[in-house]
Parts: structure tokens; C-alpha cells; sequence
């Protein structure tokens, strides 16, 4: 395949100049981040809200004891509410519940008909035996953790109220303040917390997420150029200076280069916003080690060339835009498949799954991505040569593949071709 670079270069930059300079890239290209911090205001700060919320209002608890195990319990309870910070030094806020009894179910039902306890808790006689208990309230709340510490905290204390409070503290709360120390990659123990626990589930997500991004991204570019400039006849004008290999690789450069934009705008916008609370969140201690930087490069540029040649493939022979992303949305939902399986790739990296899906080319970039960046995951320089060999290599073949079908099908309006017409097309040369 010979090509002038020269002219190469002038597609893309005609491609890339086109598609960044569009409306509607500047409105995805500002407006998603966006978006999705409207979203994380609107869904989770009320969620985490509503929880502190919940845990404030259970103001009176209601007993009704007929079990005498509790005749001692205490009037009072103190639940520790810890505020949603990542941070080592969280706030906490202790919230108080008084605990008033009733002689029988019948007035303690009336009480919280009433609103005069916000919860209501019976304990039969064989409490000891089974352990079995009731517990009426008003309202059906989702956030129901923070009531079962509530009661939970209660019945310990009333069960050990011969011990002291600290024992007692001790018993209901045995790892309240547990430090618990895991290997890292590096061999060194690590503390394990709430905020590393989270951003070791976040940062292979975020990896994986941002490479299929980029990848599903640029095809997605690649399909709609071709498919426009193909019922607008505009490629009929541009064969006449360049020959369809040329324009099939200035439109992977150049469209590639408008989506890979995209990301690394969304990526810059994000660090941005997430600058102030980075220190809050852990964020500054991670880092990314530069070989899991190359490796994260040359899969997106293997997997770009990859999808890119497929749904370039794609756009050439459909007969209009609506038709080629019927055809695309089966190879686009392949390279997010590593997602549904995300738990496997995370907690179990060294599984046959997890291997079989990092050397699938269309699962490989994104899997292998998760791999690289799980916690304790140690995968072996073999596997990661291997699956770019087969990533590259599919490229390469797709890209041969896509550029004989593209030579025939982008001059071919009307009638999508079947089967056989395009087995035809791939083996003239």
C-alpha cells in the first residue's frame, strides 16, 4: 500500500479542522462534564444527605419488653454519625435517641400512631431462645442502616449492662478502629481504608472507562464522517486528488485526533474540578507508574486502529447514517463487555476470564487496562505482549480488510451489499 504522506496529512487536518470546529462537539465537549456534575449533585449529596437525615430524626425509640432482659437498659442511646469526607480526619457528629417503654404492644402502637416515638420494638418473652424481635415504623425508609444501629446499639448495651460502657463500646463496635494493612504490587504492606478501599475500585474503573471512551469515541467519528460525506457524494470529489488508501488513513488520523480531543478535554475539565478536593479524597497519592502509561497508549492506539478500520469498514457500505449505526452498536457494546464483568476483572485478575478477555482483541484494550490497574494485580509481561500482538495484528488485518471493502463500497449508493458482494469486494485486489 503505497500512500503520500502529504496528502494523508491533508485529509486528516481537513477532518480534524471539520469535526472540532462543529457546534455540536463544542456542547459534548463542555456540556457532558457538566452534566454529569449536575447529576452527582442532584442523586448522590442528597443520598448521602438523606442518610444523616434518617439517623437524626430517630429522635425516641419505643420498647416494649417482655422478655425482662432489659429491665436495666439504659434510657439513652449516643449513635456516632460520621460525615461523608474521605478524608482521614472525618467529622463526626454524635446524635442521641431516648428510649421510653410501654407495658404493652397496644399503648406502644398508639405512641407511634400518634408520632409520639419514631419506632416501635417488641421483645417477646423468648427473646433469649430465639432471638427473634419485631420492630414497627411509621414509614418505610430506604436508608435503613442507620436505624439498626440505632437499636442495635440499644439491645447490646441492655444486654451488657453489667459491664462498663468502654467494654461495652467494645463489644458492639469490635472493629471500630481497626487498621487493617494488605500487600501492595510493590510488596509493602498498605493501610487499606474507606478512601483507598474506593479509589481501588475507581481508578482501573476510570482507566478502563477513559481508554473504551477514546477508542469508542473516535469510531464513532470515523462512522459519521464516512456516512455523511457518503450520501452527500463529497468522496466522489475527493478521489479525484487522492487515492481511497489515502483517504481511509487521513480520516483514521484525523478523526481519531477529534475524538481523542474530546477525552482529553473531558479528562483536563475534570482534573480542574477535582483539584480542591484531591487532597480530601486521596487523589494525591495515587500515581500511575510510565510503563502503565505506555501500555495505556499503545492499546489505545491499537484498539483505535482496531474499531477505527471496523466502523470504517461499516460506514462505506451502508447506504445512510441510521443503517451503519445499526450495524456498529454490536462492535461498540463489545468493548464495554469488560465492564458488566468489572467485579471479575477487579477482585480476580489472574482468572482464566479475566486473561481470556484481555487477549479477545475487541475486549482486550479495556480489559487489560482494568488488569494493569487493579490492586495487588501482578500481570505477567507475557500476557501483555501477547495481547498486543493479537490486538495489533487484528488491527492490521481489519485495517486491509476495511480498506479493499471501502475502496468499492463508498462509491456504491442505493442497496446495502449482502454477504456475498462483500466477501467479493474483499478479495479483489
Amino acid at each position: 500500500m503505497k500512500l503520500s504522506w502529504k496528502r494523508v496529512m491533508t485529509v486528516a487536518k481537513r477532518d480534524y479542522r471539520y469535526t472540532t470546529r462543529r457546534r455540536a462537539f463544542v456542547f459534548t465537549l463542555i456540556g457532558t462534564p457538566l452534566l454529569y456534575a449536575v447529576l452527582f449533585m442532584v442523586m448522590i449529596k442528597p443520598q448521602q444527605a438523606e442518610r444523616a437525615t434518617a439517623l437524626r430524626a430517630f429522635d425516641v425509640l419505643g420498647v416494649v419488653d417482655s422478655s425482662g432482659l432489659f429491665d436495666a437498659a439504659p434510657v439513652a442511646v449516643q449513635t456516632e454519625l460520621v460525615q461523608p469526607n474521605m478524608g482521614k480526619d472525618r467529622p463526626v457528629e454524635r446524635v442521641r435517641t431516648r428510649v421510653r417503654t410501654f407495658a404493652d404492644e397496644a399503648s406502644g402502637e398508639a405512641a407511634l400512631r400518634a408520632g409520639e416515638v419514631h419506632q416501635l420494638l417488641v421483645v417477646p418473652h423468648d427473646y433469649a431462645e430465639t432471638g427473634a424481635l419485631r420492630r414497627y415504623a411509621r414509614t418505610d425508609n430506604l436508608f435503613t442502616a442507620s436505624d439498626q444501629r440505632v437499636v442495635s446499639r440499644w439491645i447490646v448495651r441492655g444486654l451488657l449492662h453489667d459491664l462498663d460502657s468502654a467494654r461495652v463500646d467494645r463489644v458492639a463496635s469490635p472493629l471500630h478502629h481497626e487498621d487493617l494493612y494488605a500487600l501492595d504490587r510493590n510488596g509493602r504492606f498498605e493501610l487499606k481504608n474507606e478512601a483507598r478501599e474506593t479509589l481501588d475500585f475507581l481508578l482501573p474503573f476510570a482507566l478502563g472507562l477513559l481508554l473504551g471512551l477514546a477508542i469508542v469515541i473516535g469510531g464513532q467519528y470515523l462512522l459519521q464522517g464516512v456516512s455523511e460525506e457518503k450520501e452527500s457524494r463529497i468522496l466522489e470529489s475527493m478521489l479525484c486528488t487522492v487515492s481511497p488508501e489515502e483517504l481511509l488513513v487521513g480520516k483514521l488520523i484525523g478523526l481519531g485526533g477529534a475524538g481523542l480531543t474530546l477525552v482529553l478535554g473531558w479528562v483536563t475539565l475534570s482534573t480542574l474540578a477535582l483539584g480542591s478536593a484531591a487532597p480530601a479524597l486521596g487523589l494525591l497519592k495515587v500515581s500511575l507508574p510510565p510503563q502503565t502509561i505506555a501500555i495505556m497508549v499503545a492499546y489505545f492506539l491499537l484498539g483505535y486502529l482496531f474499531f477505527g478500520s471496523l466502523m470504517t469498514g461499516i460506514g462505506s457500505i451502508a447506504s445512510n447514517m441510521r443503517e451503519a449505526q445499526q450495524f456498529s452498536v454490536w462492535f461498540t457494546m463489545m468493548s464495554f463487555v469488560p465492564f458488566y464483568l468489572l467485579s471479575t476483572l477487579i477482585g480476580h485478575p489472574d482468572a482464566p476470564l479475566s486473561i481470556a478477555l484481555s487477549m479477545f482483541p475487541p475486549t482486550a484494550p479495556v480489559s487489560s487496562m482494568i488488569r494493569l490497574a487493579a490492586p495487588s494485580s501482578h500481570v505477567p509481561a507475557w500476557q501483555i505482549a501477547t495481547s498486543l500482538a493479537l490486538l495489533g495484528g487484528s488491527a492490521f488485518g481489519v485495517m486491509l480488510l476495511s480498506a479493499r471493502v471501502f475502496r468499492v463500497g463508498m462509491l456504491m449508493y442505493g442497496k446495502a451489499p449482502n454477504l456475498p458482494e462483500i466477501v467479493r469486494w474483499i478479495r479483489q485486489k
